[in-house]
């Protein structure tokens, strides 16, 4: 079912090439409520940035916002972004 090393996967029926995007399931939790999304590492990376004073689990591992990149997520398949918590 899958091609050779340079060649693109093909389906065996219609033969038409198959994508195989790496997709990361991202539960962003804020205030109001939770949105849960799927989406490539490079918008992964991108969300992350965007929400860097929150807590980020990685596959259920806290990890660094700054640490989490396209590279680094590129086997990660999900992504938790949780408001952080303040003891008091």
């Amino acid at each position: 079912m899958f091609g050779h090393k340079n060649t693109p996967a093909r389906d065996k029926v219609t033969g038409a090439s198959i994508s195989m995007t790496h997709t990361i399931k991202v539960q962003l939790a804020d205030k109001t409520g939770h949105t849960q999304m799927l989406l490539s590492p490079a918008e992964t990376a991108e969300k992350i940035q965007q929400n860097s004073s929150s807590w980020i689990y990685a596959d259920n591992q806290l990890v660094q916002a700054d640490q989490m990149n396209e590279a680094n997520l590129s086997t990660v398949s999900s992504v938790r972004i949780l408001p952080g918590l303040v003891g008091g």
